[in-house]
């Protein structure tokens, strides 16, 4: 027993597999791919901006533009996110846009203001 685990300078590989070498690879391992984090980010501003305010919407505009333009290049995901989000944010500035005159001019017409 001893003279066949002195000619085998090495252990023995587990189930007689052994692992390739990583030294001789033409491309360096890559690592995981762009996601969705920005198209989500702005679908979630966007849905905010509705409820919330204004500068919400804006920031979930930027961030969809800026996801979708990614995805549509190859360089990221969640390109209907985006345009999700960019879509949700304009809708949300255009009911915010309505709104604030609406109840602006009902302050102004029940005294508010002086």
């Amino acid at each position: 027993m001893s003279e066949a685990s002195d000619d085998r300078d090495e252990p023995p590989a587990r189930d007689g597999y052994e692992h390739p070498s990583y030294e001789h690879q033409p491309y360096p391992p890559q690592g995981p791919p762009p996601g969705a984090g920005l198209a989500i980010g702005s679908l979630v501003c966007s849905i905010a901006g509705f409820v919330l305010c204004a500068p919400m919407a804006i920031a979930g505009i930027v961030m969809g533009h800026i996801a979708f333009h990614r995805a549509r290049h190859g360089r990221g995901t969640g390109g209907a996110l985006g345009l999700a989000g960019f879509v949700i944010g304009y809708a949300a500035l255009i009911v915010w846009g309505i709104t604030i005159p609406l109840i602006v001019h009902a302050l102004i017409r029940s005294g508010v203001f002086g």
